[in-house]
């Protein structure tokens, strides 16, 4: 006897879903990807995010909105690189079409599907860029192989008057975007960056590496640790410097996790400077594929 397996994708508000369920389906997915986790998506919005749920959560796709008029438009916040649709079973390209349609009957002013839905389906005109290093190599092989420039810099090394360290629990980086970027205070949200940080080292899932001068923190990048990424979330520095301190900061996590299974994501960037010296490290580049339907 034939029985038909009916498929059904229902929009859930924030409040109705199964955190239970959905995190289950998260963590078990293919695609895992940590700005997908309901508490990150809480933090960023304001639990102001509905999802795509496949059946009894078999696949999902959250939905962060901003309200206007009461009218809710779906737009992804800042640091939320990519979502899209999760899935611990391969779907097929009708069904990821079906999720893909449903998105497009909504009001979208920004929604990025990440990297795996773009190589699982084919998704055309995928720009939004990417850049990752899968940290599967010999490091002193690794450094020989690197552009010429940053290898000289790091063979060179930092002077003795500067320090680095690790710490779980750093935010210097934050207090240094607050002084040195006031220009761009706003378009970086620090509110709700320190929101995210509070949470992520609450969770044991941040790293911050800093470089010190008599004391004083005055570079500062902060990591998150994902499943098997190191996601470069975001980095500072003092001004009145002309060292590269990234330079040295990025050296530091290769070498660190080098043959562990994982791969550092620099999250990729459309300004030129960034992406060179992503490039210089021999990050590859990868493709997200951004929806919209509304622009202003």
């Amino acid at each position: 006897m034939f029985t038909k397996v009916f498929l059904m994708i229902r929009r859930f508000k924030r409040n109705d879903i199964d955190l239970e369920k959905y995190s289950r389906c998260l963590a078990e997915s293919v695609n895992y990807r940590i700005y997908a986790e309901y508490w990150y998506l809480d933090v960023l919005t304001n639990q102001q995010w509905d999802c795509f749920v496949l059946n009894d959560y078999e696949a999902i796709m959250p939905l962060p909105y901003q309200k206007k008029f009461r009218v809710k438009i779906i737009s992804q916040p800042i640091y939320c690189q990519q979502l899209g649709v999760f899935y611990s079973t391969q779907i097929s390209t009708e069904l990821f079409l079906k999720f893909q349609k449903k998105l497009q009957r909504k009001i979208v002013r920004y929604y990025c599907f990440n990297e795996q839905n773009v190589l699982d389906f084919e998704i055309e005109n995928a720009s939004k860029l990417n850049q990752i290093l899968p940290l599967t190599f010999e490091y002193d092989a690794f450094i020989s192989k690197i552009r010429k420039n940053r290898k000289q810099e790091i063979r060179k090394g930092l002077d003795k008057r500067f320090s680095m360290k690790e710490s779980s629990i750093d935010r210097s980086f934050i207090e240094i975007l607050k002084e040195e970027y006031q220009e761009i205070e706003n378009n970086l949200s620090l509110e709700k960056l320190q929101l995210l940080v509070t949470e992520i080292q609450n969770r044991n899932l941040g790293k911050t590496i800093s470089i010190s001068e008599n004391k004083k923190v005055i570079a500062s990048s902060f990591y998150i640790v994902s499943g098997n990424r190191l996601i470069q979330l975001c980095n500072a520095k003092k001004n009145g410097y002309s060292i590269n301190f990234n330079t040295f900061i990025v050296d530091y996590v290769i070498k660190n996790n080098t043959n562990q299974g994982l791969i550092l994501d620099f999250e990729g960037s459309s300004i030129r400077g960034v992406n060179e010296f992503n490039s210089s490290f021999r990050a590859e580049n990868r493709y997200l594929k951004v929806y919209q339907n509304l622009k202003f």
